[in-house]
């Protein structure tokens, strides 16, 4: 980003960066517990800033750093897991994707395993403090608002929706049957503020930083086209030169086309991957923050980027259906969604 590039990231920038934590940590009371898991690759100006924010509401921060995971949706360790026994909240900064595809933190948020059982993960891997003070880090109560009801909008489209039909400039081609899942779900969930906690139960909830995406999972054996990947992807990282075409049938990868990065995510499906890493699974997400720019080459902004798509495949964690040890998800820019008969997406632009 321009002020990074000119003129790097003094120290002094921590007072900026600790106000981007003030709407995720707005709900923190005293007496909660936070667990940050970070690892040796990530900007220690990043964590501090976390635990500054957690500790100026009354919340009790704890730090678990561990060397960089080799690759994304690889666990933590063991020692790191059974930390998450004690808290109430486990904020994700880590430089490697920790999401639903990874094996431990899915047991822990699913089942149990934190202090009052389900433990919800705030999700901000790979975050930068140039995403947090100039990008989508920016959002404010106003600006959720705006995103949620979007959000809201696209959800009672797909609620109705058994037939979806994504294209791109870039030469994305797919449908997919997205139905099956309950009465008002993608509405409801996308309905939802993000870090509000729960005034039964007093339970503080889920949320992802920067915010801004809505997500389905297609069913099993139904996705058939051509996804390309032409701004970055989970790997290779960074500014790709050649996009990456995925040939998918009856719901698999059977093909990848391209040149090095189509190598590298090869190469990278094979090493660490299982058998249904090259299924879909995973998820079609529709960016939906303004505040996160084009041309950052981050994951972690591109993917919430208002009006591009991340589509992943592998591990589905709202169906249960497709499991993985692994979820890959590249980005596929300015996208065109049109649910059954209803245009949701318009190269790029939001219609509903």
């Amino acid at each position: 980003m321009v002020m990074a590039e000119r003129y790097g990231i003094p120290s002094t920038r921590i007072m900026s960066v600790v106000d981007a934590f003030s709407y995720p940590f707005r709900n923190v009371q005293e007496g909660d517990r936070l667990l940050i898991m970070t690892d040796d690759a990530m900007d220690p100006m990043v964590w501090q800033a976390a635990m500054t924010a957690i500790m100026a509401k009354g919340g009790d921060p704890v730090l678990c750093l561990y060397p960089r995971r080799t690759y994304h949706n690889d666990d933590p360790p063991p020692a790191a897991l059974e930390a998450t026994k004690g808290t109430d909240v486990i904020v994700a900064l880590t430089t490697t994707a920790l999401n639903s595809g990874t094996p431990g933190l899915r047991q822990i948020r699913e089942v149990g395993g934190g202090a009052k059982g389900k433990t919800p993960i705030w999700l901000m891997e790979e975050i930068t403090a140039e995403i947090l003070t100039e990008g989508g880090g920016r959002a404010r109560a106003d600006d959720i608002e705006d995103i949620v009801d979007i959000g809201r909008r696209i959800g009672e489209v797909y609620d109705k929706t058994t037939r979806i039909h994504i294209t791109s400039k870039g030469g994305t081609d797919i449908t997919a049957d997205i139905s099956g899942m309950p009465p008002g779900y993608h509405s409801n969930r996308r309905g939802q503020i993000p870090f509000s906690r729960n005034p039964e139960t007093g339970r503080l909830g889920g949320g992802t930083w920067p915010f801004g995406e809505v997500h389905v999972e297609p069913l099993p054996d139904t996705t058939n086209g051509v996804v390309v990947w032409d701004v970055t992807a989970h790997h290779p990282p960074g500014r790709w030169e050649n996009p990456v075409a995925l040939t998918i049938k009856d719901g698999r990868v059977v093909d990848i086309e391209g040149s090095h990065e189509a190598k590298a995510v090869r190469w990278y499906l094979e090493t660490y991957g299982d058998e249904n890493s090259w299924a879909v699974g995973g998820e079609m997400a529709i960016g939906t923050n303004k505040f996160c720019a084009p041309n950052t080459f981050m994951m972690r902004s591109e993917k919430k980027r208002y009006g591009q798509m991340h589509f992943g495949i592998g591990h589905g964690s709202d169906r249960g259906i497709v499991n993985s040890v692994l979820r890959m998800e590249g980005i596929v820019d300015s996208v065109t969604v049109v649910a059954d008969d209803t245009v949701v997406c318009e190269n790029g632009e939001i219609m509903v």
